[in-house]
């Protein structure tokens, strides 16, 4: 295999050095090699007016993430945001501030957890709909990022500036700062990120000095005229505002909540419905080392918005599917109710089980279980969910089943179960 197909092959399969050392066919020298993929990578990719700790401009090849883009575009402007979600609003008005809530409350959750703070997503629900007090730091941070969101939904005529960040900074830090880590402005002293599960030191923040002037240098980023794509430039936002590190504590979070507005700024508006935190939280490490990818090969920050544009479209499939299974349950039980059917409640959590989680099947046996009944309601009911020709009786083996087809027979194959 020659040098050129290879720069290829590692450029659209964007891997680091150390990824690539295990794959390298044993004649090619590494660092020779490296040195010259660098130089393809660069010559197909595009500086930014940012720099790193030694003046060098970051920089980023599109080639390896360019399609997740278009992805993102047709989903969130176009598809999802024309069908699903206008359906929704339509159908069920109510729906669209609970969804946006729930999207908070996950966001809110997510970016905490990430960060290390502990607690439920049920104690996180009665710390917003019931005003519940928060009992810890944990629960702090995350009853402050959900009210930093809410700021920013309530405030996106403002630009992103000094000012913003200041007031979402201390909205997600408030009351859970030690003295030492409380500034009137930036950090004044030096910042260490360390890996206490490893016991290493992972990155050491800019001179505190130079803070004011690479903050000025992101707002300028920010706001300049370019022909970056938004998602493009949301993450490198991401990046960089973690890169400088300009607070003791609370970067992450904040980084992420700046990256969310920027997105609605540009009009992304199906952003409010989504969490991309919780995708990250469950892909942490990732997160992390592509950070760190982007500190340890020469400033290219293409490894870290390939990461953040996989997460996005990952977060979107999963809202989807979400919204899918709500939309159809709701049509579901309003079709019933305008036919004059009335269901026990087991039913119903039946039909709620089967949409949910997108199982076809079900015994009798399988009934008994989970609804704690006797054999003969257990057949009563699911017969009579059959009469209704929300499910099919089947013969598989020995034994009889009861297919889900409650969606197809309404005339709602679009959301309908798609797996076994």
């Amino acid at each position: 295999m020659d040098k050129e197909h290879l720069f290829e092959l590692y450029t659209n399969r964007y891997l680091n050095k150390k990824d690539i050392m295990y794959r390298l066919p044993s004649e090619i020298k590494l660092n020779e090699f490296w040195s010259e993929l660098e130089k393809y990578r660069k010559a197909r990719g595009q500086e930014v007016q940012l720099l790193d700790q030694q003046d060098h401009k970051f920089w980023f090849c599109p080639i390896p993430y360019r399609e997740n883009l278009g992805i993102i575009d047709q989903y969130a402007k176009k598809t999802i945001s024309n069908h699903i979600i206008d359906k929704i609003i339509k159908d069920i008005p109510a729906s669209e501030k609970a969804l946006i809530m729930d999207a908070l409350i996950d966001e809110a959750f997510n970016s905490s957890v990430i960060e290390g703070a502990f607690s439920t997503k049920k104690r996180t629900k009665e710390m917003i709909n019931k005003k519940a007090k928060p009992l810890n730091t944990s629960e702090q941070m995350i009853y402050n990022n959900y009210k930093a969101l809410e700021y920013i939904l309530e405030n996106l005529h403002m630009s992103i500036n000094d000012s913003t960040v200041q007031k979402i900074y201390k909205i997600i830090t408030e009351n859970t700062l030690d003295e030492e880590s409380t500034v009137d402005k930036y950090r004044n002293d030096a910042v260490i990120v360390f890996d206490y599960a490893n016991q290493t030191e992972v990155y050491e923040g800019p001179n505190y000095i130079l803070v004011p002037k690479m903050m000025e240098d992101l707002f300028s980023f920010i706001h300049s005229v370019d022909n970056l794509h938004p998602v493009e430039k949301a993450s490198i936002l991401h990046f960089y505002f973690v890169y400088i590190h300009p607070f003791f504590d609370g970067n992450g979070r904040t980084a992420r909540a700046l990256s969310y507005m920027y997105l609605l700024h540009q009009g992304y508006d199906f952003f409010k419905f989504f969490s991309v935190s919780t995708v990250i939280k469950d892909q942490k490490s990732k997160y992390y080392k592509a950070i760190q990818d982007v500190e340890d090969y020469g400033s290219d920050l293409t490894y870290f918005i390939e990461f953040n544009t996989k997460m996005i479209i990952t977060s979107i499939t999963n809202v989807v599917k979400r919204l899918e299974k709500e939309y159809g349950k709701a049509l579901l039980f309003d079709a019933l109710k305008e036919n004059g059917v009335f269901l026990a409640d087991r039913q119903k959590k039946c039909l709620e089980y089967f949409i949910k989680t997108e199982k076809k099947y079900i015994t009798i046996e399988e009934y008994i279980k989970r609804y704690k009944v006797s054999y003969e309601t257990s057949r009563k009911d699911l017969n009579i969910l059959e009469s209704m020709d929300l499910f099919s009786k089947e013969k598989i083996g020995k034994k009889y089943v009861y297919k889900f087809i409650g969606l197809e027979k309404l005339g709602m194959g679009e959301f309908a179960t798609t797996t076994e």
